[in-house]
Formats: structure tokens, C-alpha cells, sequence
């Protein structure tokens, strides 16, 4: 089952690691620094972040936090790369445990795999799989929602017989942006998240995708 692996990504958006090879200290480093960057937002909030904050939650001089990191942006889109390459990690483990019966099934297993990121990961849901800065360089396949709904769209391809389609990438990533929107709703109070609005998520998604599955989608 096809899960990307962005690990490597993380630690390049991690810097412009200035001159300083990626070895396993490096990744250590780079790994605390996020890890309290993620406390720093999950108490603040994304607008609230600097590299002071993020220095002073991990012990580090600011010199640390710039030598892999130019600016607060910086942080925080390496750490909205990892957490995708937790949530695919996450979704991929589902997938094998629940044996999903069809393709829409599949989908929404990974609306379980988000709802778990937000109960267990320190600051997700203010991450979110959302992107957070939008730029005119931004190519379409560096965008989250997308490189998610691509894993979703070749999970399904490769186990359901469902067509390649890019009608289908297309409906995936709305999919994927609805489920992101949703979630963060139902946990904007914190605690477990509001079930009802998790329930209407799974419920929204799967009537979506059902109308698709209906309509232009065919077998392989």
C-alpha cells in the first residue's frame, strides 16, 4: 500500500539546513526544535509562534533555532510536513488493521486516522493538513491536501480496481479538504472532539464520494 515517505522532506523544508549535513544529530536537533514548536502552538496558536518562543521551549540558543530555520515560516511549514508524514503513517496503519470493504470505505478510515492525529498529536490541530502560507511558487504537488488525496487516490487505485482518474484526484483532495476543515471544527474546544460533528464528517464524505462512485468512476 503506497504511503509517500516525506520524511527527507521534512528535514529539507527544515532548512536550508545551513551548511550542515543531515546526519542523526542533525535530525535530533531538528526533531526537538519541532517538537517544541508544536508545544508552543498547541498553547498559543500558529499566529503567536516565533523563534524565540520555540528557542526558549527547547533549551536552544536562537542561534539553533536560525541554523536550521530562517524564520518562523520556516518552522512551521516543516512541522506541517511532518505532520503529514505522521498522518499517513497513522492512515496507513488503519488501513492494514480495518480491512476497509470499498474504495469510500477506505477514505474514511483515514477520517479515524485524523481524528487520532488530533487527540494524540501535540499541536495538530492548529497544524492541521492544511497549508499555511500560500505563495505564487507554491507548486500544486508541494500543496497538502493535494499530496494527501494523491496517497488516497493511489491507495485506491492500486486496492479497489478503481479507475485512474483525474476527476476522482480531484474529488479526493475536495474530500481531504472538507475532512480538514471539519476536524479542526470539532476539536477547536480541545478535549475529544465533538462527536457529532465527526459523525456529519464521515457521514458529508461518504455521500460525496458515493455521488461520484454513482456517476463517472468505473472499474479498472
Amino acid at each position: 500500500m503506497p504511503v509517500n515517505n516525506v520524511t527527507e522532506e521534512v528535514r529539507a523544508e527544515a532548512v536550508q539546513v545551513r551548511n550542515e549535513p543531515i546526519q542523526a544529530r542533525s535530525s535530533d536537533r531538528i526533531a526537538a526544535l519541532l517538537d517544541a514548536a508544536a508545544a508552543v502552538v498547541d498553547e498559543v496558536g500558529i499566529e503567536r509562534l516565533t523563534t524565540a518562543l520555540v528557542a526558549d521551549r527547547a533549551e536552544a540558543s536562537i542561534g539553533t533555532v536560525y541554523r536550521y530555520f530562517p524564520d518562523r515560516i520556516a518552522v512551521l511549514t516543516a512541522l506541517g510536513t511532518r505532520s503529514v508524514e505522521r498522518f499517513l503513517r497513522q492512515f496507513e496503519a488503519d488501513v492494514v488493521e480495518k480491512k476497509p470493504e470499498t474504495w469510500i470505505d477506505a477514505v474514511v478510515v483515514s477520517i479515524g486516522s485524523s481524528v487520532a492525529m488530533h487527540r494524540n498529536e501535540v499541536g495538530f490541530t492548529s497544524i492541521r493538513l492544511g497549508d499555511l502560507v500560500s505563495s505564487p511558487e507554491t507548486d500544486v504537488s508541494r500543496i497538502k491536501t493535494h499530496r494527501i488525496a494523491q496517497n488516497l487516490h493511489d491507495v485506491v487505485v492500486e486496492n479497489y480496481g478503481v479507475s485512474q482518474d483525474a476527476a476522482l484526484l480531484t474529488r479526493l483532495e475536495v474530500a481531504v479538504t472538507m475532512i480538514d476543515a471539519l476536524l479542526v471544527r470539532a476539536f477547536m474546544l480541545g478535549g475529544t472532539g465533538d462527536e457529532t460533528i465527526i459523525d456529519e464528517c464521515e457521514q458529508v464524505v461518504r455521500d460525496y464520494l458515493t455521488r461520484y462512485d454513482e456517476g463517472d468512476a468505473q472499474p479498472a
